[in-house]
């Protein structure tokens, strides 16, 4: 775990994001409590989320805290646990979506029928290539449907999809480049994907549309 800030380091890179929008003291901010992010991770691994994906749930939390913390009015003495808190509980949000959803992901749950009536399962989602599986739901759903469905991923999932698919800005990009922009793998990026796209395709999420999976 890196050293932690003094309190008194840590209000002036506080203050110098916050009233000065340097971005360089919010770097520091998010690296020298990068190892706080990692504690709550490992405290929470093992419940459905991978390391990662806590990590960046975190990070969200983290974030949160150093943009939102009155450090005129509270002081800097509770700005650690202020941060922990809302560290944890970004995690913890996104465990409650997780379990909200996990049902879907056993491997061999029926999802659906294929246009001959044969029966599907997440496995033969899984062996099927992500960018076709991805291409077939997107383009069998109208906007607003997609934006419904988005909702029940988590909050790296759903920025996985939207920078893969062009969503926000009509640039899909590759699973390299996205690897490149979250700082993982690509390997993590083709996985989470896959996940993503488990979930969109519950019939919650696709009940007004028919035959999103062509074979």
């Amino acid at each position: 775990m890196k050293k932690i800030l003094a309190l008194e380091d840590a209000e002036r890179l506080l203050r110098a994001w916050r009233e000065s929008n340097d971005k360089e003291a919010l770097n520091l901010l998010v690296a020298a409590n990068g190892g706080l992010v990692g504690f709550f991770a490992k405290k929470h691994l093992g419940k459905g989320l991978s390391f990662e994906e806590l990590v960046s749930a975190g990070n969200v939390g983290l974030l949160n805290a150093i943009n939102i913390y009155d450090y005129e009015g509270r002081g800097m003495q509770t700005f650690r646990s202020y941060i922990s808190v809302s560290i944890e509980n970004g995690m913890l949000m996104e465990l409650r979506r997780y379990k909200k959803h996990s049902h879907v992901m056993s491997l061999n749950e029926p999802i659906g029928t294929s246009k001959d009536g044969d029966e599907l399962t997440l496995e033969d989602i899984l062996s099927t290539d992500p960018d076709e599986l991805i291409d077939n739901v997107i383009d069998g759903m109208k906007n607003d449907i997609v934006k419904d469905a988005l909702k029940s991923l988590t909050t790296r999932e759903q920025r996985i999809i939207l920078l893969r698919y062009g969503l926000d800005d009509d640039h899909r990009k590759t699973q390299e480049e996205v690897a490149q922009i979250l700082g993982c793998t690509k390997s993590t990026v083709c996985n989470q994907e896959r996940k993503a796209l488990i979930k969109m395709r519950h019939p919650r999420n696709t009940r007004k549309l028919k035959n999103l999976i062509e074979e």
